[in-house]
């Protein structure tokens, strides 16, 4: 899997250098996409290019080049093919075209790395006629060699990005990009006993350094003077960055993928052989304080126009293993052919500012699922709650059915009424009463004188 490093070379502008994968890497055949080096006796290194021919693919060839004119490079010389007599040929110091071609027997399959230059939205050459952008590596007797000398002149114009990169609240909108051989895979296939390989021919049997690393360097072409039909570049140094020749987090990776259990985007950094904590911890144990940004940004296609509908950024600084779920809303789903979710994964270490970039792109064909307006099916109230009522009606109780509990339908009340039969019948009743007591005493008469002397028995 390609990997990104980004070095921001001036304030408007920002390199990329993107790094083929290891496991699997991009590969051109020399029988197909040939190899150009030219010597130069003014500093002792090489140029390589491409043949035009491969262009549209490669990007980096002479005719868009430039090469230093004396031995501190402080001017270059534009080796535009168009003219009668290319400068390389006119100069002793430099190979002759007939001879720039390499051959190579059998037919190699090269390992190639990726250079992409970011310019701000809004670029301004400000007082540079142009801009040198070089990639270089070092020999073994430390003298460095050209992967890429692009010369890219105010009056060019570079490619529109349909997907413009946002990185450290910075929007980068055009840019331009070629292909350099993986310094990589030349240094690890190096032998001294084989001329046939590309890092031999490059170094001219000599190899790179143990360890060799990339300089990516832009030079500001502060004055241009013509002679002879040739433009003549009198240049300063704008910025020079050294990076490894492999990318040391070769291992950790972006992801952006539909989840399985919905209709929504799981977004996460993985770690191949680990997991994303155990990674945010091991750079942590070396004196780094990491956190994460998730930059999440989604394009709309709309016919050939490529739009940015929206942008967040999620931070997380804990549970690195859950990823961020992530539903779009594709404004323009019912118009759009497309839609595409860019997604960065950004580790910043806030001890010293450094930071770890990876990318993901998903897209996806079907923009009408995640419209602003979502196909709703009704179901009620979840869960349902059920109403029961009871309609008591009117009733004098005439219409009650008085039926056996068997399986006649029984009769109503006025119906049982019609059928009823009555009877008198004439019965004794005897009370009862308990408690009461009969009993004979004798009676003693007694004679009582009242107050007046009647007297009363």
């Amino acid at each position: 899997m390609e990997s990104s490093r980004f070095i921001q070379i001036s304030e408007q502008i920002l390199i990329e250098y993107v790094y083929t994968s290891q496991a699997t890497p991009t590969t051109f055949n020399t029988a197909t996409y040939p190899i150009e080096l030219m010597r130069d006796a003014n500093t002792n290194g090489t140029y390589l290019f491409n043949p035009e021919s491969v262009s549209a693919v490669m990007g980096n060839y002479q005719d868009i080049s430039a090469a230093a004119n004396n031995a501190n490079k402080t001017q270059f010389v534009y080796l535009d093919t168009d003219i009668g007599v290319p400068y390389n040929d006119f100069s002793p110091a430099l190979t002759d075209t007939v001879d720039l071609l390499q051959t190579f027997s059998p037919e190699l399959d090269v390992a190639y790395d990726k250079v992409r230059v970011h310019f701000i939205a809004g670029f301004s050459f400000e007082d540079f006629d142009g801009i040198i952008f070089e990639v270089q590596v070092p020999r073994r007797d430390g003298v460095m060699l050209n992967l890429a000398s692009i010369n890219f002149l105010r009056s060019d114009t570079p490619t529109f990005n349909p997907e413009p990169l946002l990185i450290a609240d910075q929007l980068y909108a055009t840019y331009i990009e070629w292909r350099v051989p993986a310094l990589y895979f030349m240094n690890n296939l190096f032998s001294a006993s084989d001329p046939n390989g590309i890092g031999y021919k490059l170094t001219e049997g000599q190899g790179f350094l143990g360890t060799p690393p990339i300089t990516l360097k832009a030079s500001g072409i502060y004055q241009t003077i013509t002679e002879n039909a040739y433009n003549f570049y009198e240049v300063q140094e704008i910025n020079s960055v050294s990076i490894l020749s492999r990318d040391i987090y070769d291992n950790l990776y972006a992801e952006v993928k539909q989840s399985d259990v919905g209709d929504y985007y799981e977004l996460s950094g993985q770690v191949t052989g680990s997991t994303f904590s155990n990674f945010i911890a091991q750079l942590n144990s070396s004196g780094g304080q990491y956190v994460v940004f998730h930059e999440i940004s989604v394009t709309e296609q709309i016919g050939t126009v490529f739009t940015q509908t929206s942008f967040q950024v999620i931070t997380q600084d804990t549970e690195f293993d859950d990823p961020v779920l992530f539903r779009p809303i594709i404004k323009n789903a019912n118009s759009a052919v497309s839609f595409s979710i860019n997604y960065v994964l950004r580790l910043y270490n806030k001890a010293d500012a450094t930071q770890i970039i990876k990318n993901a792109k998903l897209t996806s064909f079907e923009p009408q699922k995640y419209g602003p307006q979502m196909i709703q099916i009704n179901l009620g109230v979840v869960p349902t709650v059920a109403n029961v009522y009871n309609q008591i009606n009117n009733d004098t109780g005439k219409q009650l059915v008085v039926g056996t509990g068997k399986t006649d339908t029984g009769d109503t009340t006025e119906q049982v009424v019609e059928k009823l039969v009555v009877k008198t019948s004439y019965v004794t009743t005897f009370r009862d009463r308990i408690k009461v007591k009969a009993a004979i005493s004798p009676v003693k008469i007694q004679t009582i004188t009242e107050d007046d002397g009647s007297e009363t028995e």
